[in-house]
């Protein structure tokens, strides 16, 4: 695996900034959108226009901001927000585990893998994960740059949509919550370039729908992501 660092030349971090961003730039649609929606919320329930792009930029996590909104208009004290929060955002710590392993070789500061653990996503986890293991260049420059886009586009997106609910509120009449699920739809199809993929793909949703029937609960997909990993072990096991 070819991997370069922030100190290389000017023209290689600008290659890598223009890589980083044609491969983000899906996400970077998806986060815009959802985020878009998130700034609606925050101006439809009476919270200010700030609001949005501040938690876009601090919190940074969707599904965490979702919650912590719906149990802020709730009522709710802090303590279970922040409970909620972490439990929510607990797969991040085995994601960050796992990429401080992988990009260990890459020269990069204390303070730069701060902020690229910060910027980890569910989707750069696993467009940065399968670069990595195709052996692609995985230069700190791109890795961080390709966070940071998606980040902006988060913050681009609350901010959007806060300032859209307040100043045209009468034009936003259409549904939006389908942005997040298209968004991981085009990962997942991207992603699943191999049999073995597309049979773990395969097992997980089958076993979420199948976990589902039997009980809805937020811990489902935690349990459906155990079995697809269990499989995928399995396959990589027997094909070696």
């Amino acid at each position: 695996m070819r991997t370069r660092s922030l100190n290389n030349t000017i023209p290689d971090v600008k290659s890598d900034l223009r890589e980083s961003l044609l491969h983000a730039s899906p996400i970077m649609a998806g986060y815009f959108m959802v985020a878009f929606v998130f700034g609606v919320m925050c101006l439809n329930v009476g919270l200010p226009v700030w609001f949005a792009p501040a938690m876009c930029l601090f919190v940074y996590a969707g599904a965490s901001q979702f919650a912590a909104l719906a149990l802020l208009t709730s009522g709710t004290t802090l303590i279970p927000i922040l409970l909620s929060t972490f439990l929510i955002n607990s797969r991040h710590m085995l994601m960050s585990m796992y990429m401080a392993k992988k990009i260990s070789s890459i020269k990069m500061s204390g303070l730069k893998k701060s902020l690229y653990a910060f910027g980890l996503t569910d989707e750069s986890f696993a467009m940065h994960s399968q670069r990595i293991e195709n052996g692609l260049s995985t230069a700190a420059s791109y890795l961080l740059s390709f966070n940071t886009f998606c980040h902006l586009a988060w913050i681009a997106g609350g901010l959007s949509g806060a300032l859209a609910s307040q100043y045209l509120k009468k034009f936003i009449s259409f549904r939006l919550d389908y942005a997040l699920t298209a968004m991981m739809l085009f990962v997942l199809v991207a992603l699943c370039n191999t049999t073995g993929k597309r049979i773990v793909a395969l097992v997980s949703i089958v076993t979420t729908i199948g976990i589902n029937f039997i009980h809805v609960s937020p811990l489902n997909v935690f349990v459906a992501t155990a079995i697809g990993c269990g499989v995928g072990i399995c396959l990589k096991k027997f094909s070696s």
